[in-house]
């Protein structure tokens, strides 16, 4: 006669065999932080070899990045530097930017300053891994999301700093505000 249970009495339960799941997990994740740490070292090797073979190759590819990310901001301060050397560019940079009128609450007053600046003003230069790499004092700083301050202390004139709204991204050609500038005189 058949038997209406299940249970069997704990007869003929299989045995589990081979490693239990934590050791199976264990095991994984050692493996993952086996080929990390490899990748580290072979990344950290792989880059001192390239800098000890080719130093000023490695220098100059590191600047050519750097000149290559800040181009943008540095082309768009050269333009307002440009405009700040003479009278017609301070009234267009002027009417183009009406965030200035909060230091400069009227035109003229914006071009009374100019005047005092614009004759030891020297213009922008281009960018080159000589201009990053001299003496010139430029500094980017840029607020996530936010403002853009480009500095520029040339060797002979006035330090220049000009805020922008925003900073470039890739592909945005849209002009940008200006919300202030700054000129000090040259210190000796």
């Amino acid at each position: 006669m058949a038997d209406s249970s299940w249970d069997n009495g704990g007869y003929g339960k299989p045995t589990k065999v081979g490693m239990p799941t934590w050791a199976k997990v264990l095991l994984g994740c050692g493996v993952v932080a086996v080929l990390a740490l490899a990748t580290c070292v072979g990344g950290v090797t792989y880059l001192a070899h390239r800098v000890k073979k080719d130093p000023d190759g490695f220098k100059n590819q590191v600047l050519g990045f750097a000149i290559d990310r800040i181009r943008p901001e540095w082309e768009d301060f050269r333009a307002v530097v440009e405009q700040l050397r003479t009278e017609q560019g301070c009234k267009a940079l002027y009417a183009a930017n009406p965030d200035l009128a909060a230091t400069w609450p009227k035109e003229s007053d914006f071009l009374e300053a100019a005047k005092a600046w614009q004759p030891g003003l020297p213009p922008a230069p281009e960018l080159t891994p000589e201009l990053l790499q001299g003496h010139q004092g430029i500094q980017i700083n840029s607020q996530f999301g936010g403002k853009l301050r480009v500095s520029w202390r040339p060797k002979d004139g006035p330090s220049v700093t000009v805020t922008f709204d925003r900073a470039r991204k890739p592909g945005d050609t849209a002009p940008r505000r200006v919300l202030e500038v700054e000129v000090h005189p040259a210190s000796n």
